[in-house]
């Protein structure tokens, strides 16, 4: 199969488009000339001229070109006969870490843990990383894996259809920069464009007759300055948090507008950090780590068990929730202690896990600082002044800023379209989203999301368990697209119906499910979670790691599903290895 950027061939969008087209599936292969010296007369439809197992040439697009698309690439090389596609709408690679550039931004997770776990980074300047040095590394691994070669930049995937008599994936894609749209195709999909990233703008009356600057955390303007401004921001989940925190000394005055609480923790693995978020890696230690591998692995399997040891907490009932709870609200009154009219206003009263967990250095001691208001009535409109709240009272401000996150549905923002015309949106939004273990979703054969519902994001460290995702999917590209010569496979309506029940019920006993309204549940406050998975980090990638075949349908592409048998030779033999390799 020959490759080019996405432009080679013509499809059904317009004379003369470009596009990709993948070749007709070939009829059964004639027996092969050693079988045939030996069976002159055999003609058999069902006898291929390869050897037991042989894999097959697969192609696959993968829509997103940010941390999980950077690990696809890497691991895409290790799969025999695999060839892909990324598209990626943005000018370059780094996902939501390439489109964020707001004041403050960073991972609040260790940078050793936000690390791919095949390829350690002995060079991170410090313990918690800034976004533009995580897009940096991003880019980094992508030319290191082939990422650009096989990638195309400022390309928007806007629909995938399913031909299920051919067994391919015909997605439409346009290029931003020509406007030129056309189709291309692929075995399997991969959806990897990340629950946040469809930015939105909330819904509160008159936002766009604001007579001053607006902006939106999602799409910063770099040439913003906000010195000796009044700002308003509006939202207190994680990038609020961050912004607050950083653009608090520069500004005039700030009003934070907090619809709801939030759990305002310690950083993630703090133990380990000397300095809190100012903990910077000198030059000695990034030596000994690129020259003992095997300390810098230790030391982040250290983080990682920081990170995942904080799961027992999740359960409602015990003992650790009900010491979080006191623990994290000791340290929040503490820092609160200046304003206790804000106590009751910033310290929640649900579970801690029932909406994400933040940790937020220098965000309480900014809301408490005298040039600070925090309304908690919530906002009734926007005028060309400022903001109103709930209770009449005008915030006038020069600057709002919306700090209010994404659309976190989980519903595709194009249209997906699996067997029988069903569009994946319209599944969605009538019934919920839910994927069996995170990844598949019943009548969408050779589809796969990545971070999709039920995904660990919030229950410990989370590039394993995105790996582990990757690595399952694969294990279906070979051992069952390839070596096996599968059509198309697609998981079940009973084993997804019966997993959604399995995760219902134990989603009630963690505080996921809590008392609080929160994008677990989709914005309500008694929806089911469709956010994290419903136990610990380990526990995901221990089910994860063995697919359960089983649950799935297969198609066959001829006549006999024993066809990829071949013709008598085994792997060994075909490539002139040893045959007596059995023996112990």
């Amino acid at each position: 199969m020959t490759l080019s950027n996405g432009t080679n061939g013509t499809n059904g969008h317009g004379t003369g488009t470009p596009g990709y087209v993948l070749p007709p599936a070939p009829e059964p292969s004639p027996i092969s000339p050693a079988v045939s010296a030996l069976f002159p007369d055999n003609t058999s439809p069902i006898v291929s001229s390869t050897y037991a197992h042989e894999p097959r040439p697969v192609r696959a697009i993968f829509i997103g070109a940010g941390l999980s698309g950077v690990a696809f690439a890497y691991k895409a090389r290790l799969v025999e006969q695999l060839s892909y596609r990324i598209y990626e709408k943005n000018t370059d690679v780094g996902g939501v870490w390439f489109e964020h550039t707001y004041p403050g931004i960073s991972c609040d997770v260790p940078a050793h843990g936000y690390s791919y776990t095949f390829r350690p980074n002995p060079d991170w300047s410090r313990f918690y990383a800034g976004g533009d040095e995580i897009k940096q590394w991003l880019q980094t691994q992508a030319r290191d894996y082939e990422l650009y070669e096989n990638a195309k930049f400022e390309h928007e995937v806007q629909g995938a259809v399913w031909d299920d008599a051919r067994g391919v994936w015909t997605v439409t894609v346009k290029n931003l920069a020509t406007g030129d749209v056309f189709a291309d195709e692929a075995e399997v999909l991969f959806n990897g464009s990340g629950s946040l990233n469809n930015w939105k703008w909330p819904a509160i009356d008159g936002l766009h007759d604001f007579g001053g600057a607006l902006v939106h955390t999602a799409r910063w303007d770099q040439g913003l300055d906000l010195a000796g401004k009044r700002v308003g921001v509006v939202g207190s989940g994680a990038t609020g948090i961050q912004v607050v925190a950083a653009i608090h000394p520069q500004v005039q005055s700030l009003v934070s507008f907090n619809r709801s609480p939030t759990w305002i923790a310690p950083d993630f693995a703090w133990q380990l950090a000397t300095e809190g978020r100012a903990t910077r890696y000198s030059e000695a230690q990034r030596k000994e780590w690129r020259e003992k591998p095997e300390v810098l692995r230790e030391y982040r399997r250290s983080i990682e068990h920081a990170m995942n040891a904080r799961f027992p907490s999740f359960y409602k009932s015990s003992e650790a929730q009900k010491q979080g709870q006191a623990f994290v609200g000791a340290a929040m009154r503490k820092k609160l202690a200046g304003r206790p009219d804000l106590v009751d206003k910033l310290v929640p009263p649900f579970e801690l896990g029932c909406r994400r967990v933040t940790p937020g250095d220098g965000y309480l001691e900014a809301l408490v600082a005298p040039n600070s208001t925090v309304v908690t009535a919530g906002i009734q409109r926007v005028t060309q002044k400022g903001v109103v709240d709930n209770e009449g009272t005008l915030h006038e401000v020069d600057v709002l800023i919306c700090a209010t996150g994404y659309d976190t549905t989980f519903v595709p923002r194009i249209p997906i379209v699996g067997l029988d015309g069903v569009n994946l949106q319209d599944k969605w939004r009538a019934e919920g989203a839910a994927a069996y273990l995170s990844v598949a979703v019943p009548g969408f054969p050779n589809y796969f999301v990545v971070l999709g519902p039920n995904s660990p994001i919030s229950n410990g460290s989370l590039v394993g368990a995105m790996e582990a995702q990757l690595d399952y999917a694969l294990a279906f590209v070979q051992k069952k697209l390839q070596r096996q010569r599968v059509h198309s496979f697609v998981v079940t309506e009973a084993a997804a119906r019966e997993f959604d029940a399995w995760k219902n019920d134990l989603m009630r006993g963690l505080s996921f499910s809590g008392n609080c309204t929160s994008w677990y549940k989709s914005g309500t406050r008694d929806g089911p979670v469709v956010g994290p998975w419903p136990g610990s980090v380990n526990h995901f990638m221990e089910i994860i790691k063995e697919p359960r075949f089983e649950d799935f349908t297969f198609k066959f592409a001829g006549p006999n599903r024993f066809t990829y048998f071949g013709d008598g030779r085994s792997p060994k033999e075909a490539k002139g290895e040893p045959l007596g390799w059995y023996m112990k």
